[in-house]
């Protein structure tokens, strides 16, 4: 673009709001999307199956370089110096979790899921496995290891 890093930085205001741009498109072009099926009205287990088909398949492009979740990425290297970035993580996080909880909402009216699920802990339990999720696919995990590994926490909270 012929542009200089401090007319890019300028234009933004400076490097911090420049990075806070990028993540909240990241966060609203990217991953905010995928939620969108968790989110709806009706919404059920089969949309927290598709979210994490979504997920795996994002994280396991192979057009895509293995460079991580921006999200992980900001927790683990900015959230300590970047409060405003931290805060972004964290509306995010909660809205993965809300996301979830109302699909498990759904489920539980839909008699998907055991009678003993706690919702609120399971939406929890999900939501850490999302970020988990999103961490080791920086690593190289294939799709189909991910799809297991999701598999196995819903079979967990599935009605027999």
């Amino acid at each position: 673009m012929g542009l200089s890093r401090q007319s890019l930085y300028n234009t933004f205001g400076g490097k911090e709001q420049l990075f806070h741009r990028v993540l909240d498109y990241y966060i609203e072009t990217r991953m905010a999307p995928m939620l969108a099926g968790m989110e709806a009205e009706g919404a059920d287990l089969r949309a927290i199956e598709v979210y994490f088909d979504a997920l795996a398949r994002g994280s396991t492009d192979p057009e895509e370089p293995r460079n991580g979740c921006l999200i992980v990425n900001t927790v683990v290297e900015q959230a300590q110096a970047d409060c405003d970035a931290a805060e972004r993580v964290t509306q995010f996080s909660t809205r993965i979790e809300k996301a979830l909880l109302n699909a498990l909402r759904g489920a539980q009216a839909a008699e998907q899921l055991k009678a003993s699920i706690r919702l609120p802990e399971a939406a929890k339990f999900l939501a850490t496995l999302v970020h988990g999720l999103m961490t080791i696919s920086k690593v190289g995990t294939s799709r189909r290891q991910q799809l297991a590994t999701a598999r196995l926490a819903l079979t967990a909270l599935r009605a027999e």
